[in-house]
């Protein structure tokens, strides 16, 4: 049966019937980006039900038989023609079709400077004022996470009053407000991985995270949740998708352990592959910027391990690890608020995070541009410098800290004022400060399970080292056979070396019998370059040897000249061998090893 409304082919002769394509839609405007590229058409329909619906659609997807543009259509409940000659006509209307109104578009979410405003943009929403309509256009369609159920005064009262006094809690809600945040203080992406095991409430730290942000009719604020359990490619379709938010990530155990570490550096850098169009040239490289909030078992090191592979300092700074247990024996709750149980509190949580979720982050957003609309500059300003003191005062008592922990003390700063912000606009229902007090908390936690504020790489240095020499101390260190007039007039007969047997294959270098600074008799190790860099296979050579000097575990050659010029090695001449180059471990080194002879 031919409908009664839409678009028709009028027939060319008085004897056919016009040939129905489609139903009613009205075109609002033609898009294209601040460039003059990318142009679209911005289409508004209803639905079988009724209900509106507006979508902005590439002319890239009007080539051919338009089949992707009428699927996306057709999905959303506009009704069509299926004959190759309606097809045909509803290709033809829409590469002719011209309208003088005008859009802006974008390919993602988040911030966009148009007409030097700062501009946030959601699918379905558009924070800021610019002087000209602007659409979030992408040739592919998804279905955005931003889902809204309740108000942010809601939220605040069921979902933000249960957080308050649990500083885990309180640190992922204020996740929730802080993606957007990251272009404003012009800090790259990174995350934090909460890490405990399996019923500590970790989850429920990524839900009531989620719940400020978005989620689903069907999941609630579960629905925000992304899964580990993506490829690499996959989740860098994910990132763009949270571009200037928050991407919650849930159970590192269940991902990929081959390309984990690899995933965490794309994701963090916020760029994807460069990849190749169907003629050979390059396409054009997605980018992002967003905040991770991860759960697990496990870390990241535990994860690489699961692959044999060895974790990078740029792994662990771009998502640390954060102890789930509070320290109260009931997981990450450390105030029940008047619950039994802590475990009866995380059910209320997720209870009232199915039905709240979404609307805070949209009423964050509406005072964050307003801010900025009213004093740009002096609100960045301002923002950066509370980070910044904020991170510098958490660093107190650290000093000689590496800048890989002053980075991420500053992330956690961003979290904290951004908490502080949310809950200065009456989001949140905590106290001045508690955001912060949060923050500083998780990031002490942080510290003590890192061990260290030093630099990763020099830990992994002497790690590696220490574990080198244990593992190779007799079967790779040839015997240094002199005997010296000291060793052979010496009465003692702990001055002759244990008898060896068997062949050093593939030597790294030589162990001496000698008295030690302790004055006890024991082995002295000397390392080649080659069996040095063997060692620390993985990390920078130079770098590592200063680490390792600074430890005391290579012993500088002694001079003004070696030490003016950071010299650690030296010839000697070795028995049998004649004069080497080498570096003389400590004489401790087999006991911070953990071994003995």
């Amino acid at each position: 049966m031919r409908p009664g409304a839409g678009l028709f082919k009028k027939a060319l002769k008085p004897d056919q019937a016009d040939m129905w394509i489609c139903a009613p839609f009205q075109i609002e405007a033609e898009t294209r980006d601040v460039a003059g590229l990318a142009w679209g058409v911005l289409i508004s329909w209803r639905d079988r039900d009724n209900q509106l619906h507006k979508e902005t659609f590439s002319r890239a997807l009007f080539v051919g038989e338009c089949s992707e543009l009428r699927a996306r259509l057709a999905n959303a409940g506009f009704s069509l023609n299926p004959s190759q000659a309606a097809r045909q006509a509803f290709a033809e209307f829409f590469n002719f079709c011209r309208t003088d109104a005008r859009a802006i578009s974008v390919s993602s979410t988040g911030w966009h400077d148009i007409d030097s405003k700062m501009i946030y943009v959601l699918r379905d929403q558009v924070f800021g004022t610019p002087a000209e309509q602007v659409v979030l256009q992408t040739l592919e369609s998804s279905d955005s996470p931003y889902g809204v159920s309740g108000t942010a005064m809601q939220w605040r009262q069921e979902v933000g009053l249960l957080c308050q006094g649990n500083s885990r809690l309180v640190f992922c809600s204020s996740c929730g407000f802080a993606g957007p945040l990251l272009k404003i203080v012009e800090l790259p992406g990174g995350g934090f991985n909460i890490e405990g095991h399996s019923g500590s409430g970790k989850t429920n730290c990524l839900r009531v995270a989620a719940s400020v942000c978005g989620g689903s009719p069907r999941d609630g604020a579960s629905g925000y949740f992304r899964s580990w359990r993506a490829t690499a490619n996959g989740l860098e379709g994910v990132a763009v998708e949270h571009n200037d938010g928050l991407l919650c990530l849930d159970e590192i155990g269940v991902g990929d352990a081959r390309e984990a570490g690899e995933t965490i550096y794309a994701i963090a850098n916020g760029i994807a592959k460069v990849r190749a169009h169907r003629l050979g040239g390059a396409r054009s490289v997605a980018r992002w910027r967003l905040l991770i909030l991860s759960t697990g078992e496990i870390g990241i090191s535990a994860k690489n391990a699961e692959a044999g592979k060895r974790t990078h300092a740029g792994q662990e700074v771009r998502l640390v690890d954060i102890p789930a247990d509070a320290g109260m024996r009931m997981g990450v709750v450390e105030q029940t608020h008047g619950f039994e149980s802590s475990g009866d509190l995380i059910k209320e949580i997720e209870i009232r995070c199915r039905q709240y979720y979404g609307a805070p982050l949209r009423a964050f957003l509406v005072a964050l541009v307003a801010k900025l609309d009213a004093d740009r500059d002096g609100f960045i300003a301002r923002t950066r410098e509370r980070v910044a003191q904020l991170a510098r005062g958490w660093m107190r008592g650290h000093e000689g800290a590496s800048g890989q922990v002053m980075n991420v003390a500053t992330r956690f700063a961003v979290v904290a004022i951004a908490g502080e912000l949310a809950t200065a606009e009456g989001l949140t229902g905590w106290s001045d400060g508690e955001a912060a007090e949060a923050a500083k908390i998780c990031f002490d936690a942080y510290l003590g399970q890192r061990g260290t504020v030093g630099a990763r790489e020099d830990e992994q240095a002497v790690d590696q080292l220490l574990n080198f020499v244990s593992k190779h101390a007799a079967g790779r260190f040839d015997a240094w056979r002199e005997l010296r007039a000291a060793v052979v007039g010496d009465a003692n007969p702990e001055a002759s070396p244990p008898v060896e047997r068997g062949k050093t294959l593939q030597r790294v270098g030589w162990r001496r019998w000698d008295r030690l600074e302790s004055a006890e008799w024991g082995y002295r190790y000397f390392l080649t370059p080659t069996g040095l860099n063997e060692a620390l296979a993985g990390l920078s050579p130079n770098d590592a040897r200063q680490a390792l000097a600074r430890r005391g575990l290579i012993v500088a050659p002694r001079g003004k000249e070696n030490a003016a010029k950071g010299v650690l090695s030296a010839t000697y001449n070795v028995p049998g061998e004649g004069k080497v180059r080498l570096y003389q471990l400590a004489d401790s080194i087999m006991s911070a090893a953990g071994a003995g002879e």
